[in-house]
C-alpha cells in the first residue's frame, strides 16, 4: 500500500513537472562565487558547465574541471550528469553518481559553487532547507494552497498581553543556558526549556541556516514520543511560510486542516497541532533559523495564546543563538591559526635550515610565504661526485592548496634529481609526476642549477621559470668589480611543469668564473608592490644586483632591502624566494652583512676549506 502511494505521488510529480516544462523555460541560478546571483536560461538541449571557456556556463573556479556537469533535455524532462569530474557534483546533498532528473529548486554543488535549477526566481523554504549529511532525515512535502490560521509578528511580542509568562520563560532560558557558549550545548538546553514552558509538545525542533551554504540544517531536536521508522517528518509547507513572512505561525489540528493542502508530511506524522517561529539575526533581520515544536494529541492543541508566548522569546532564543555562533566562530579561528602555525613549521621542516657548504663557494638563501605558508619551494640535493643540484620552484596559487601542492613536488624533485644523473630527463621525469597527480587547475614553475665545484660548471634546467640572473666580474678591474648582467637559458627554457607530460627539456651549462653571482628567484620580489600597487619590477632587480658588494650574502641581502622600501609595509601579494651563488675572488670566510627587517629567513654559507 505504502508503495503504491509512493508511486501516485511519485507520478503526479512527474505530471506537474512535465505541465511546468510545456509553459516555460527553466533556468540556472548560480548562488556563489563570483557570478553569484546571474540566471542562465537553459534554451539548449544539452548545457555544459565547467572551467573552460567554451563550456555554456563557466565557473571560473580552480577546483571545478574543464567540463563539469551537463545538463540535458529529454522526453520526460531536464536531467543531470556528472562528466567524470575530478571532484565531483552533489544534488541537493548528495553525491551524483549516475545522471538523475530535475525538479524546480533542486541544488546542484560544483565543488564550492552552488547552482540552482528553477522556474522561480524566488527561493523557498523548501529550495533552501535540508543541506549537507541530515537530507536523508526529512520528507519533502509538497505545498498546497496554504491559509494561515494564526500568524504573529516576532518583532513587537516582547510587550505582549501575558508579560509576566514571557520575563518567567526568558528567565528560564537563561538559567538553562548559563554558562553554555557552544550551539552544540545551547540548543540542546534551549530546546528542554521550550518543552518544560509547552507541556502540550511532543517534538521540538531547531533549524538554522548554514553560513556557506544557506540552507537550512537541523542542528537539534527532543522527541516526548517514540519516533516511527524512517525518515524524520516536518512540515516544510508551514516552514515555507514562515522563512518568506517572516511570522510566527500557529496551525491547530493540521491533520485535517485543508487550508495545509494535506501535505504528505502533516498526514504521515499525525502531526495536529504546531507552532513554528524564525529566528531573526542581523542588521536586516534575515532569517537565520527556525523554532519548531508540535503535538500528536488532539487533547493538547496549542493556542493562540501558546504562540504568543513563543514568538515573545524568539527574540532571547535568536540572541542566545547569535551569541553561541560567535563563540563557535571565535573558537574555529583560533583552531585555524593554530592549525596554520603548525603547517607553517611543517613546511619550514620541508625547506634546508641552513645553506649547505660548497668547497669554494658561496651560499645565501632567503624564504618568506605571503601568507602562513606558501607554494614557493627551494633546496639543495646533494648528488655523486661532490655536485650539488639547487632547485628552486614556484606553484600556482597561494596559501594551503599550493602548500600542499609544492610539499609533494618537493619530494618528487628531490627523488628524481637524486636518481636521475642527467638534469634535463629528471625534470622530465617531474614534469611527468606532476602531469600524472591530476592537478589539472595546477602548474609550477622549476629552476634547477647542478652545481659541479670540481669543474667550476653549472647545469641549468628550466622549466618556464624566470631566468637565472648571471653577475659576471670585469676581467679589466683590477678590484674585480662587477661587470657585465645578463639572463641565462632564455632560448632554452621549456614549458612550465603540468602543461605538457611529453615535454622535452634542454640542459645548458655555465662557466663559473672568480667574482661571478648567479641568482634565482621568484616573482613575489619583481612583483612586491607598493603602496600605489606599482611593481618593484626586473628593472630594479638588476640595477641593484649589478652594484659591487664584498660578498654574496651582501648581494642578497641588499636587494631584499630594496624590496622592502619600496614594498613600505605593504602587505605581501606573493611569496618571496631568493637564492644566490658565487664563487668568490679570493677564497676564505667574508664579513656579513647586516639583515634587511623582514619576516622570512635568510641565511648564509661560507666558502668551505
Amino acid at each position: 500500500m505504502a508503495t503504491r502511494k509512493g508511486d501516485d505521488r511519485r507520478r503526479q510529480s512527474d505530471r506537474r513537472r512535465a505541465t511546468r516544462w510545456s509553459e516555460s523555460v527553466p533556468f540556472l541560478l548560480v548562488q556563489s562565487g563570483s557570478h553569484s546571483g546571474e540566471k542562465f536560461r537553459l534554451e539548449a538541449d544539452r548545457v555544459i558547465i565547467g572551467r573552460h571557456p567554451a563550456c555554456d556556463l563557466v565557473l571560473d573556479a580552480s577546483a571545478v574541471s574543464r567540463q563539469h556537469v551537463a545538463v540535458t533535455l529529454r522526453e520526460d524532462g531536464y536531467w543531470v550528469e556528472d562528466l567524470r569530474s575530478r571532484n565531483g557534483t552533489s544534488l541537493n546533498g548528495r553525491r551524483l553518481e549516475t545522471a538523475a532528473p530535475l525538479s524546480d529548486g533542486d541544488e546542484l554543488q560544483i565543488c564550492d559553487q552552488r547552482v540552482i535549477f528553477a522556474y522561480s526566481a524566488t527561493p523557498s523554504a523548501e529550495r533552501m532547507l535540508l543541506g549537507g549529511d541530515t537530507s536523508e532525515e526529512f520528507l519533502d512535502s509538497t505545498p498546497g494552497d496554504s491559509v494561515i490560521m494564526s500568524q504573529l509578528d516576532i518583532g513587537g511580542q516582547a510587550k505582549g498581553e501575558n508579560p509576566e509568562a514571557q520575563l518567567k520563560a526568558m528567565r528560564e532560558i537563561d538559567d538553562a543556558i548559563g554558562g553554555a557558549l557552544s550551539l552544540d550545548e545551547v540548543l540542546p538546553r534551549l530546546l528542554d526549556v521550550l518543552l518544560g514552558i509547552f507541556p502540550k509538545a511532543d517534538r521540538g525542533f531547531v533549524l538554522l541556516s548554514d553560513a556557506k551554504s544557506g540552507r537550512l540544517v537541523l542542528r537539534a531536536k527532543k522527541l516526548r514520543i517514540p519516533q516511527p521508522e524512517g525518515p524524520l517528518r516536518l512540515s516544510l509547507s508551514l516552514i515555507d511560510k514562515v522563512v518568506s513572512a517572516k511570522q510566527a505561525i500557529l496551525s491547530a489540528d493540521a491533520a485535517k486542516d485543508t487550508r495545509f493542502g494535506a501535505s504528505d508530511s502533516i498526514v504521515d506524522s499525525r502531526i495536529v497541532s504546531m507552532m513554528c517561529v524564525p529566528i531573526l539575526g542581523g542588521e536586516d533581520d534575515a532569517v537565520i533559523g527556525i523554532l519548531e515544536i508540535d503535538s500528536h494529541d488532539f487533547r493538547k492543541a496549542f493556542t493562540e495564546k501558546d504562540l504568543e508566548l513563543l514568538a515573545g522569546i524568539a527574540g532571547r532564543a535568536a540572541q542566545a543563538v547569535e551569541q553561541a555562533r560567535g563563540h563557535d566562530e571565535r573558537v574555529a579561528q583560533e583552531q585555524l591559526k593554530r592549525d596554520l602555525e603548525l603547517a607553517h613549521r611543517v613546511q619550514q621542516g620541508l625547506l634546508p635550515s641552513r645553506p649547505p657548504p660548497i668547497p669554494g663557494y658561496e651560499l645565501f638563501d632567503f624564504y618568506e610565504p605571503a601568507r602562513e605558508i606558501g607554494g614557493d619551494f627551494f633546496g639543495y640535493i646533494p648528488l655523486t661526485g661532490g655536485r650539488m643540484a639547487i632547485a628552486l620552484a614556484d606553484v600556482s596559487g597561494k596559501g594551503v592548496s599550493a602548500a600542499l601542492v609544492m610539499a609533494a613536488l618537493s619530494a618528487d624533485v628531490r627523488y628524481s634529481l637524486a636518481s636521475e644523473a642527467d638534469p634535463a630527463k629528471a625534470v622530465c621525469r617531474i614534469n611527468e609526476s606532476f602531469c600524472r597527480s591530476g592537478w589539472e587547475d595546477r602548474f609550477a614553475t622549476l629552476i634547477v642549477a647542478v652545481l659541479d665545484p670540481a669543474s667550476h660548471r653549472v647545469t641549468f634546467v628550466n622549466a618556464g621559470h624566470m631566468p637565472a640572473v648571471v653577475r659576471e666580474c670585469d676581467p679589466e678591474d683590477p678590484q674585480g668589480r662587477p661587470g657585465r648582467l645578463r639572463p641565462v637559458g632564455i632560448e632554452e627554457a621549456g614549458l612550465p611543469l603540468g602543461v605538457d607530460p611529453g615535454w622535452a627539456y634542454e640542459a645548458f651549462e655555465v662557466s663559473v668564473e672568480p667574482g661571478m653571482l648567479l641568482a634565482m628567484f621568484t616573482d613575489g620580489i619583481s612583483e612586491a608592490m607598493d603602496q600605489d600597487q606599482r611593481p618593484y619590477g626586473m628593472v630594479r632587480v638588476w640595477e641593484v644586483l649589478r652594484e659591487p658588494t664584498g660578498s654574496v650574502e651582501q648581494a642578497g641581502r641588499r636587494l631584499l632591502a630594496d624590496v622592502e622600501r619600496h614594498a613600505a609595509g605593504q602587505l605581501r601579494s606573493d611569496d618571496m624566494c631568493l637564492v644566490c651563488f658565487g664563487r668568490p675572488l679570493t677564497p676564505g670566510p667574508v664579513e656579513s652583512a647586516q639583515s634587511p627587517e623582514q619576516g622570512g629567513r635568510g641565511r648564509a654559507a661560507q666558502p668551505a676549506t
